[in-house]
């Protein structure tokens, strides 16, 4: 009998570097497991600037990556439920939960959990919750906290601001040789900018290549190729995946080749994807002619450290993300997207735990809706935790936006 995912593939292309990409994703998990061992690894969140611990020796590993592989082997109920079985509300942040129920009981996680940490390192442009979360597991290993702390930037990012998280990042550097005996050369920094510009830049070509119809990527393709740039930038290894990877896109451009069979309707996701369901839901839609040539979360990692002063470039990058900007700088994404990837409509994943990536979504749905001339939609649910995604009430909101392209 055929499974359901063979079926799926008739209508979704599998793109030839994912080979590479799991071989790169394997020994980056070694890596991990080595660092750790020699006791020079850090937990680092999505919007640090890895760039630094990666230039002085320390190895790094990211807690949101686990809680999307916790989410894609379908075991978040399971896995967050550790947390909330010692007192943590099922309201928190499901990354956060994951990684907190896994550290508590390694040995009934995917992969035993993370390899344990002896530094946890977290920056707050992105979240919120990060510095509780690893308050939490900073009780659980014993391992010290730095957070980098990026102020919210409304309108321009005054000098003041500036000086402010330029002493974080010297800071930092402080934190990082004490705890782990290691220094910052300036040839090693502008050896890892290089590399992190290199790998942006051939990122964010792949992206821009979906501009055309039909689109070379879908969503999925992105959500799973995105993961060596956030998580190994500032390294040689990921230069060859992201060199095939653009490699293919382009040839499938030039050739019309798109990565579902029969492209009808192209759409904006904004937010996280569901990970215990994703190919389920972008492979679903791909059978009804629906892509997603671009979406607001891979596109966030888009900043190359450059120039004379590489510590000034990181704080321009890494304060200028745009969930530590408001709400407007949000709307303007998503219209340029729409505008830029000529996109049909749009829609928007309320993520139950997520509250600064969801917050306003309603408000910003009609405001993007106004000013780009494309409707939209809002579904909830949640990225690892499948008790609260409720796939029925999601169909029927996506059906409703589709039939007005009927």
């Amino acid at each position: 009998m055929m499974t359901e995912e063979k079926k799926e593939e008739k209508v979704y292309r599998q793109l030839e570097s994912n080979k590479l990409l799991q071989q790169i994703m394997f020994q980056y998990m070694l890596e991990g497991h080595q660092a750790s061992e020699e006791n020079r690894l850090a937990w680092v969140t999505s919007g640090f600037p890895v760039e630094i611990p990666v230039a002085m020796g320390v190895g790094v590993s990211y807690p949101e990556q686990y809680g999307a592989v916790v989410g894609s082997q379908k075991v978040g109920p399971e896995v967050c439920g550790f947390a909330e079985e010692i007192g943590y509300s099922q309201e928190l942040c499901s990354y956060a939960r994951s990684s907190i129920g896994s550290v508590e009981k390694p040995d009934q996680s995917p992969m035993d959990g993370l390899p344990a940490p002896q530094a946890l390192l977290a920056g707050n442009n992105i979240c919120g919750t990060v510095l509780r979360w690893y308050d939490a597991v900073s009780e659980q290993t014993g391992a010290p906290v730095f957070l980098f702390d990026t102020p919210p930037i409304d309108d321009g990012q005054p000098d003041h601001h500036k000086e402010y998280v330029r002493n974080g990042l010297d800071r930092l550097v402080d934190f990082l040789g004490t705890t782990f005996n290691t220094t910052l050369t300036d040839e090693r920094m502008h050896e890892v900018a290089d590399l992190s510009s290199k790998a942006l830049e051939l990122w964010n070509k792949s992206l821009t290549a979906c501009k055309a119809s039909p689109t070379p990527l879908n969503c999925a393709d992105r959500f799973l190729a995105m993961a060596p740039v956030v998580s190994m930038r500032g390294t040689e290894l990921i230069i060859d995946f992201y060199e095939t990877l653009l490699d293919e896109v382009e040839m499938r451009v030039k050739e019309g080749i798109g990565a579902i069979r029969d492209e009808k309707i192209r759409l904006l996701w904004d937010n996280i994807p569901p990970w215990h369901s994703i190919f389920r839901f972008f492979n679903g839609l791909a059978k009804r002619g629906v892509a997603f040539p671009a979406d607001t979360y891979t596109h966030a990692w888009s900043g190359k450290i450059e120039g004379d002063d590489l510590f000034d470039s990181v704080v321009s990058i890494y304060s200028n993300v745009y969930l530590n900007k408001g709400l407007e700088a949000k709307i303007d994404k998503m219209c340029e997207l729409i505008d830029d990837y000529n996109l049909d409509g749009f829609v928007m994943f309320s993520v139950r735990s997520c509250k600064r990536y969801s917050l306003g979504q309603l408000v910003s749905k009609e405001i993007v809706s106004e000013r780009t001339g494309v409707p939209g939609v809002v579904i909830e649910g949640d990225m690892v935790d499948s008790r609260v995604y409720n796939e029925a009430q999601i169909q029927t909101r996506v059906d409703a936006l589709l039939e007005m392209f009927m």
